[in-house]
């Protein structure tokens, strides 16, 4: 495993450059990630936040107790509690606010993340809620804490926003509104889409919310989304839908149950953190493929670089590229 802020945080508390939970101190973790070789009483005393699936079950097996989301927070407050930087700024921000609402007056927030999350900036940001203590960079991370002196809540930024008509959040893919493949594979649509309809990847819900608008002729539709933030967004985008709705926070890699269906579309996510991933996009077609029964068809949309068709040729009867543009295209597959 590469060493990053994980293991900085680890060193910090082995070290004794962080307190380490007394017995009666509860501690809870933003942006939760399963921590390497952690110390003995920090798992046990730990209440996790992780609404990303994979991360989510990556807890779960490692031991930890853990939410998709921390509704509520003790009545006398966290010993202390550690946010996990990530790429999105402003989320950042609204977790460490919450970090610090959420501590006893005289408790910690631990902030750790690498260098390229943009760690620095945050750690001058966070300055203006008090002195910065326990502060040092390891394995091209930083980690540093913030003492909460008084007993004053901050009031959260806002992460929420709206597009269109549509509600989604800051932290989501597409958080300023339907990005340009999705809307590319919308246009497609029609009433020759009809039956039972999954969506792969569903995020806050557009695919789904213009298949309905533009095909009177859905019996059900299934979305299947790893963001539990962007699932319920969904659900809230599509409150006035008529037909048979199931709403699934799921891996789809790795935990999909395979059921038929008459046709999947699919914007696949292609990234593994910051990193390209085409690999994960061909597991999405995998997992349509096997779901799919003969004559059954799949509509999605791929940057236009990424090489689907040898994947799409092994598992389908069939492909046919329907439009290229903006640097996606838009493929139709049967089975």
């Amino acid at each position: 495993m590469k060493q990053d802020y994980r293991h900085a945080l680890v060193f910090g508390l082995e070290r004794g450059l962080l307190n380490l939970p007394s017995d009666a101190d509860r501690w809870a973790m933003f942006n939760a990630v399963p921590l390497p070789h952690a110390p003995s009483g920090l798992i046990s005393a730990l209440v996790c936040e992780q609404p990303f699936r994979p991360l989510f079950q990556e807890l779960q097996k490692a031991g930890y107790q853990v939410e998709p989301v921390l509704a509520d927070r003790l009545q006398d407050g966290y010993g202390a509690v550690i946010v996990c930087a990530g790429r999105d700024r402003r989320v950042n921000e609204f977790n460490i606010v919450r970090a610090w609402n959420w501590c006893k007056t005289g408790g910690s927030v631990i902030i750790a993340g690498d260098k390229t999350s943009g760690i620095s900036s945050l750690r001058k940001w966070a300055a203006r809620f008090g002195n910065i203590a326990d502060s040092f960079s390891k394995f091209h991370a930083m980690v540093f804490t913030v003492v909460k002196r008084g007993s004053e809540d901050i009031e959260l930024p806002m992460l929420e926003r709206s597009a269109d008509g549509y509600e989604m959040a800051e932290g989501m893919f597409s958080a300023d509104g339907p990005d340009t493949g999705s809307s590319m594979l919308a246009n497609h649509f029609s009433d020759r889409i009809s039956g039972r309809v999954a969506d792969l990847g569903a995020g806050w819900g557009f695919l789904s919310v213009e298949l309905l608008r533009r095909s009177g002729r859905i019996a059900s539709l299934s979305l299947f989304e790893a963001d539990w933030h962007a699932l319920e967004a969904a659900k809230r985008n599509l409150k006035t839908a008529t037909c048979d709705l199931e709403f699934h926070w799921c891996d789809v890699t790795s935990e999909f149950r395979k059921t038929p269906y008459d046709w999947v579309v699919m914007n696949p996510p292609f990234h593994t953190g910051r990193a390209a991933d085409p690999e994960l996009g061909k597991r999405f077609i995998a997992v349509a493929a096997s779901t799919l029964p003969a004559g059954g068809k799949l509509l999605m949309v791929a940057n236009r670089n990424l090489p689907y068709e040898q994947t799409l040729d092994a598992m389908f009867r069939g492909y046919e590229i329907l439009e290229t543009g903006n640097g996606f295209k838009v493929i139709e597959a049967r089975k």
